[in-house]
């Protein structure tokens, strides 16, 4: 019975070092990764602004839109295969005022205000098991970060409501229904260089679902379609010739051979 309380203790205790459990108190994110240096456009339009690259995606997020998390705090998480939540890995934390100054970490895990190096004691970042919890400035103003992702899919558990606009990764693009996939369906969606950037106008949804493509599989996939054709196409000829072919020889041994039948007795041959 002993054995089993020890290794029951054990077991936790090891859980809760690993960072799964908020058992032994909040695990407080990286103050290096939340000090990461990123580059962020405040001057949108939208109440969420999400650019997607290559391994990670930067959001821009207008807190006074906010749905989830007390009051003074906003909560961020995201959700796995099995739909079970967790927290977001947030990379280059950064708040902007509405007169636009801006809060950043610093790698000692002081958050200090850009304009002056003066530190100030907020924009704190507390883990539980499934939420990243920021503990905001301000009710109005924009909260920016950076989070690692991958593949050509993207799940966002939407933190706030209202306008979206998300920039897909540079060469890729999300029109074709059998390549991709947009839920809710976007109003609208323009070209910015090389991205597409898909809008809506009022997003009042909890998950935001999105799958992509990249513009040369477009070509990929007509050239295997193309492919697919010709190998039915000729598949058809062949299988018609065969047809073809049979009929042909039946004929030459006589079995489809039609005698008319007059009545009189059995066919020439047979009396």
């Amino acid at each position: 019975m002993n054995r089993r309380l020890l290794a029951a203790v054990a077991l936790v205790f090891f859980v809760g070092l690993s960072g799964c459990t908020a058992i032994f108190g909040a695990n407080i994110d990286d103050p290096e990764a939340l000090s990461a240096d990123a580059e962020y456009d405040y001057d949108t339009d939208y109440d969420a602004s999400l650019v997607l690259n290559r391994d990670n995606y930067t959001a821009v997020y207008n807190v006074s839109r906010k749905t989830v998390g007390d009051e003074g705090e906003i909560e961020l998480y995201t959700t796995d295969a099995l739909a079970v939540e967790r927290p977001l890995e947030l990379r280059g934390l950064q708040f902007r005022y509405p007169n636009g100054t801006v809060l950043r970490y610093t790698s000692d895990g002081d958050v200090v205000r850009t304009d002056t190096g003066e530190t100030v004691d907020t924009l704190e970042v507390d883990s539980t098991r499934q939420r990243s919890i920021v503990e905001l400035p301000a009710e109005e103003g924009q909260l920016a970060f950076t989070t690692p992702r991958n593949g050509k899919q993207l799940t966002v558990e939407t933190p706030v409501n209202g306008s979206y606009g998300v920039a897909l990764p540079p060469n890729t693009d999300a029109s074709i229904p059998l390549l991709s996939q947009v839920r809710p369906e976007n109003d609208d969606r323009r070209e910015v260089g090389d991205r597409v950037v898909l809008t809506w106008e009022n997003l009042d949804t909890s998950v935001l679902v999105l799958r992509w493509y990249l513009n040369r599989d477009i070509w990929l996939f007509g050239g295997l379609a193309a492919i697919g054709t010709i190998i039915g196409l000729v598949g058809g000829v062949y299988y018609y010739l065969q047809i073809q072919r049979a009929k042909e020889r039946r004929e030459a041994e006589g079995i489809d051979i039609d005698y008319d039948d007059d009545g009189d007795g059995p066919p020439p041959g047979m009396r």
